[in-house]
């Protein structure tokens, strides 16, 4: 029962509690026959060059809610200066605190203004360079954005400033993953579970990266952990099947993989999981015909 799988893999955005959307992409569909691949990738594009085979998985996103309206008419000039004026230069964020500015940030980066997101950040970390959120709101929209470096430097600052904030460590955690630097992003999400066990990113992704390490009993923890806390999100089931799977426990796998057929409602998903699922049980079938014909 030989076949390749990869795992989700969760982001979390700093600025608001996750939550999990289904617009990523599939997991690749693993082809009967195949070598057990490493599961290890970061959870955005420019971290998947970092899973451990070379393969690359694909992340849930934790995608920023909108800011409420009231907020973004905080955030707006109230009144269009003449040049010259005495507010000619005034700047529509300067009385926004640190949680306003991240609120802004995000909508714009929400509507495709992401250099204007990066600004508002940028202006917010100098007038509040100690606020740790500013760094690691910034060092999400950068990781979404293919700029693994820099959101490094950020996160690295953000945990300076906040050590024991899980979120900032589940992200630096993936940074970390980006450059190969797996022993210090597992150190990271275990400090995050440490000090936010129900937090499921952290769990979901010291799941995935024990799984690629091979250490399946210490990933299924993890695993079972997020299904207890989240039970309807569909890609702990995932994970969990291809941890059952790897540990020869094919009843249970399967099971998983069905019930995550019953909540995920991507159909790219729902197609890899089938084709998965079909994998398993041909997988199966082999197997018992071959140990019926030796007996």
């Amino acid at each position: 029962m030989n076949i390749s799988i990869r795992l989700f893999v969760a982001t979390l955005t700093l600025a608001v509690a996750y939550a999990c959307s289904e617009s990523a992409a599939p997991p690749a569909a693993p082809t009967q026959g195949a070598s057990p691949t490493q599961g290890s990738a970061a959870d955005l594009a420019t971290l998947q060059a970092a899973a451990d085979s070379g393969a690359a998985l694909p992340g849930i996103a934790m995608s920023p809610p909108q800011a409420p309206s009231a907020v973004a008419a905080a955030a707006a000039p109230q009144h269009t200066p003449k040049a010259g004026g005495p507010h000619a230069r005034q700047d529509p964020h300067a009385q926004l605190d640190p949680e306003r500015l991240v609120k802004v940030a995000l909508q714009h980066d929400r509507e495709g203004r992401y250099e204007l997101a990066l600004k508002t950040l940028a202006d917010g970390i100098a007038k509040y360079p100690e606020v740790a959120r500013l760094y690691g709101v910034r060092a999400s929209l950068r990781l979404q954005n293919q700029q693994a470096s820099l959101a490094l430097r950020d996160l690295e600052q953000a945990v300076r400033l906040a050590p024991d904030d899980a979120a900032i460590r589940v992200n630096r955690a993936q940074a970390y993953r980006a450059f190969g630097r797996f022993d210090e992003a597992l150190a990271d999400l275990d400090h995050a579970v440490q000090h936010a066990p129900d937090l499921v990113p952290a769990r979901f992704n010291r799941g995935a990266l024990l799984y690629a390490r091979g250490d399946f009993d210490r990933a299924l923890v993890d695993f079972e952990h997020c299904i207890a806390v989240s039970p309807h999100q569909p890609a702990p089931y995932f994970n969990r099947a291809s941890t059952y799977w790897e540990l020869g426990r094919s009843d249970a796998a399967l099971a998983d993989l069905e019930r995550f057929l019953e909540l995920a409602d991507n159909a790219a998903w729902r197609k890899a999981a089938e084709d998965l699922l079909q994998n398993w049980k041909t997988a199966l079938a082999n197997e018992a015909a071959a140990a019926k014909t030796d007996s």
